[in-house]
């Protein structure tokens, strides 16, 4: 049976990745940021680095629970539904690693102050927290796609579309962090009262992120074509791979104006539509990615909404 993906399919889906990706790309610019005043030695850096992390906790803590919920439901719907996520060792692995993420990324957060003198220490704790992290999602992400492919690898191989894939939602997710982090600075403005001086400068510094990150993502483009490059089909991926390029141009210049903005406070509006513009990146890309998985897969199961609009190709 092949199911249907419609764009409200895209919209949610597209959603829940970007905001799941999130605990792995805030993280990261955690540490980025920390390691960057440590060697530029600028104290702004380590507060907005602090920021960050706080951020980035709230959405590891999220994740967690979702791994709890779904592990609870996989006891009882999925165990009728017959998918590979009903095995054990799937959730018994994403429990411990929810748990070992929680518990190493709340380390870094909590202990900021402690481990000031400590950076070596302070660096690793975290760097083990976003690894637990990063792993767990690539083992959700990997269990939902190895459906999608009706597949028997239990772990994909190095020729896999999978591994490409998975590289640029973590790097799209650093981006979506980076943009949600300025919403976060936006709101938190009045309440942690850094100074003007400080939103001045962390506000163009999140962006300088976001648009690292969204402008080093279409590398994996290359990765991806240079694995399946006798069953590349541009049919139904042309439409969904221009629309990532202009949102990933539109929200790239959308930042570059906070950078260069002399009072970027007063950007509101592009500090808060960034994080929209980026979410209809991952709509598009979720829907590419079902099409490569279509390519690849002798039976797909899932026929995207594009196909039923005008071809670009």
């Amino acid at each position: 049976m092949v199911l249907e993906y419609s764009i409200y399919d895209a919209m949610s889906t597209g959603l829940a990745v970007m905001l799941m990706g999130c605990s792995t790309g805030l993280p990261a610019i955690a540490l980025l940021s920390e390691l960057t005043g440590i060697v530029r030695k600028k104290v702004f850096m380590d507060k907005f680095a602090a920021q960050a992390a706080r951020l980035g906790l709230v959405f590891v803590y999220s994740v967690s629970l979702v791994v709890v919920g779904l592990w609870v439901l996989s006891s009882s719907y999925f165990q009728s539904a017959g998918v590979w996520v009903t095995y054990d060792i799937f959730w018994k692995t994403g429990i411990y690693l929810s748990f070992i993420a929680s518990l190493f990324f709340s380390l870094y957060y909590f202990l900021w102050n402690r481990l000031k003198k400590h950076k070596t220490i302070h660096i690793v704790i975290g760097l083990v927290g976003l690894s637990a992290m990063k792993m767990l999602l690539a083992l959700l992400f990997w269990g939902v796609f190895r459906e999608l492919l009706v597949i028997p690898e239990v772990v994909p191989g190095l020729d896999s579309i999978f591994l490409p894939i998975l590289t640029q939602v973590f790097i799209l997710s650093a981006g979506a962090g980076a943009s949600l982090g300025l919403v976060y600075l936006l709101v938190r403005r009045n309440r942690d009262d850094y100074g003007r001086d400080y939103y001045r400068f962390a506000l163009g510094f999140g962006a300088r992120w976001g648009i690292f990150f969204l402008v080093l993502s279409p590398l994996t483009c290359a990765w991806l074509f240079l694995v399946m490059p006798f069953s590349f089909d541009y049919t139904y991926t042309a439409l969904p791979g221009a629309v990532y390029a202009g949102c990933l141009v539109l929200s790239s210049l959308v930042l570059w104006r906070i950078v260069r903005s002399p009072q970027p406070l007063r950007n509101k509006a592009a500090i808060v539509i960034c994080p929209v513009i980026i979410w209809t990146v991952f709509v598009f890309r979720m829907v590419s990615y079902l099409e490569f998985a279509a390519m690849t897969s002798d039976e797909p199961l899932i026929q995207t909404f594009v196909r039923d609009w005008p071809s670009l190709y």
